[in-house]
């Protein structure tokens, strides 16, 4: 019988301890959804309230649907900047979302159509031209990846004395 009494505290002291860290990591989740849904909330209402868009605005609600993982809403929202032709946000910064959310979603051609548009604004941007090379390296264009790994070395020391 107190074997029995034993056993069975035993088995709600572990069902307890499960709970308890699953209740932990429960309430780390719904954390990080409660001020990631605040951080939404705060960037609308300021949307109502003042239609110019900032850089800063910008990615702060780009990053905010680049960690919930909906790119197709990041994508959305970065194409509307575009539309409306406002020049708070460096264009070229916009074509580098844009690249990177195609290409972290296997969409290469596109990715690659960005990469190109950044390199007509900017033509020796360095980060650009490593990321097209990586791309095209993934994708099997050893030629062309070569070409621009070549091309992003002989602007890797100009890039390093401005950062």
């Amino acid at each position: 019988m107190t074997n029995d009494i034993l056993f069975f505290r035993l088995y709600v002291l572990i069902i307890l301890v499960v709970l308890l860290i699953f209740s932990f990591v429960l309430s780390k989740q719904l954390l990080v959804i409660i001020t990631n849904q605040f951080k939404l909330m705060f960037l609308f209402n300021s949307l109502k309230t003042k239609v110019d868009f900032s850089e800063d605005f910008y990615f702060g609600l780009l990053g905010i649907y680049f960690f919930r993982g909906n790119i197709l809403m990041s994508v959305a929202i970065s194409e509307f900047i575009l539309e409306i032709n406002n020049n708070l946000v460096a264009k070229d910064l916009i074509y580098a979302s844009l690249a990177y959310s195609y290409y972290s979603n296997s969409f290469y051609s596109i990715a690659e159509y960005y990469y190109m548009k950044i390199l007509s604004l900017a033509p020796s941007n360095y980060k650009a031209i490593l990321n097209l090379a990586h791309l095209y390296s993934n994708l099997g264009y050893q030629t062309k990846a070569n070409y621009f790994f070549v091309r992003a070395r002989s602007l890797e020391s100009t890039f390093s004395d401005v950062v």
